[in-house]
């Protein structure tokens, strides 16, 4: 009988900590399920493994490696799943060249996607994420990164902006788009999964937490909003996607009207999430 599975291997994630372990740590994953039923690409695995492994940065490394399992398990629709999770010691002389955990999770293992084994954030909130390219298929970049944060567990993706085309100042040219997130995650962790969705990506996208909801003025001081409030590129998909929203209590269409980018910014799809031009 022929068996089909998919691997990876040696997943990178920085900046994780682990409850076991001091300060953050640079943790290797592999990845390995059997029979998948879903051809899953592999740029959307690899950014939800990076996501999910930093959502649950702190956690004890046997919990993230089972949500990893879990996650990849749902995604790739498959019922036979191993998860191993490296963890590198540091300093100069480490007592420990390295620490590895394992998860192998069966068809008895995997539970829907409100799985009561992991721990429940039952707080969310409303987020808007930028997004931007400079590469040729910056469309197909801005699919898969909205489906690996859709997949986050505790994130659900509620509106889509349409695509832009963006002149820069460089005579190059971009594409921008803006996404609306609910979600359980804290500030920290969504810039976290951010930062993991734009190394997979090799830095083709760059993507800002524009403004969130529900959280406290120092976290929202903290966030690196891309300078959204000046730049067309950000403003007009937004206002596009939700033309009664506000930012910093300025309604889009004022801070749209004296943005010095605005006459290099237009709409180049409506439809481009499903694949159109």
């Amino acid at each position: 009988m022929e068996t089909n599975s998919l691997a990876l291997r040696g997943v990178r994630v920085e900046h994780t900590r682990v409850a076991q372990m001091p300060g953050e740590r640079t943790v290797h994953v592999d990845v390995s399920c059997t029979q998948p039923q879903r051809a899953t690409p592999i740029d959307e695995l690899l950014g939800t493994v990076e996501a999910c492994v930093q959502q649950e940065s702190g956690e004890p490394a046997a919990h993230i490696a089972h949500a990893v399992a879990v996650r990849v398990a749902q995604i790739a629709e498959s019922a036979d799943v191993h998860v191993t999770l490296r963890v590198a010691g540091e300093g100069g002389t480490p007592a420990y060249a390295a620490a590895e955990w394992s998860v192998h999770m069966t068809d008895a293992d995997v539970q829907p996607t409100d799985d009561a084994t992991l721990p429940v954030r039952t707080a969310s909130h409303a987020a808007v994420i930028s997004l931007e390219s400079r590469v040729p298929n910056a469309a197909d970049v801005f699919r898969t990164m909205i489906v690996a944060l859709d997949g986050i567990p505790g994130n659900q993706v509620e509106g889509i902006s349409p695509l832009y085309a963006v002149n820069h100042a460089d005579g190059t040219a971009g594409h921008s788009a803006v996404v609306a997130l609910q979600t359980t995650m804290s500030a920290a962790q969504l810039e976290r999964a951010l930062t993991a969705l734009h190394a997979a990506h090799e830095g083709a996208v760059t993507c800002h937490i524009v403004q969130m909801g529900g959280i406290g003025d120092e976290e929202r001081a903290a966030l690196d909003t891309g300078d959204a409030q000046h730049r067309a590129a950000v403003l007009a998909p937004w206002m596009d996607m939700d033309p009664q929203a506000a930012l910093q209590g300025d309604p889009l269409a004022f801070l749209l009207a004296s943005a010095p980018d605005a006459p290099f910014v237009g709409m180049e799809s409506d439809h481009w999430i499903i694949g159109g031009e």
